[in-house]
């Protein structure tokens, strides 16, 4: 008997609550996913190239060979690219490289690619891959021999 009296009250405690929280989760759901909403669509249209963008990106080609141990690849760090939020930049290659392009100049970005203007008029594309990494046409880098050129935040 004192166990039904217990599964009674508990069953009476969820009935009275469920629809209170389930009010309650409504209106603050309503009120909120507005705001969300406002807030998103405003922010949809205003892609920030600088925060996105600015820093120190390394470059890299992909490598295959043969060793002792059969074919093998990986990825050879060749150059960095530095986006600064006035909207200059410079493309320094690492030391093992030296012979690439070294220059400065200037960027635009979208939420698709990077325009990169040199100080000598020679216009660069890199295309957005993902959000974490970038793509270009090595031979822009003075690289041959490769394909792509990959592009991470470093």
């Amino acid at each position: 008997m004192k166990n039904t009296k217990i599964a009674i009250a508990l069953a009476s405690a969820l009935a009275l609550g469920m629809p209170l929280a389930g009010c309650a989760s409504s209106s603050a759901s309503d009120s909120g996913s507005t705001t969300t909403a406002a807030a998103s669509s405003s922010q949809s249209g205003d892609f920030d190239a600088a925060s996105f963008y600015t820093g120190t990106w390394r470059a890299s080609v992909e490598t295959s060979g043969t060793s002792v141990y059969g074919t093998t690849s990986g990825s050879e760090p060749m150059t960095d690219v530095i986006f600064s939020e006035d909207g200059t930049c410079e493309i320094k290659p690492l030391e093992a490289h030296k012979d690439l392009l070294t220059t400065t100049g200037t960027w635009e970005g979208t939420d698709s690619e990077v325009t990169i203007t040199t100080a000598e008029g020679k216009t660069i594309t890199l295309t957005v891959k993902d959000d974490t990494s970038l793509t270009a046409n090595p031979s822009d880098f003075g690289i041959d021999g490769f394909d792509t050129m990959t592009f991470v935040l470093y």
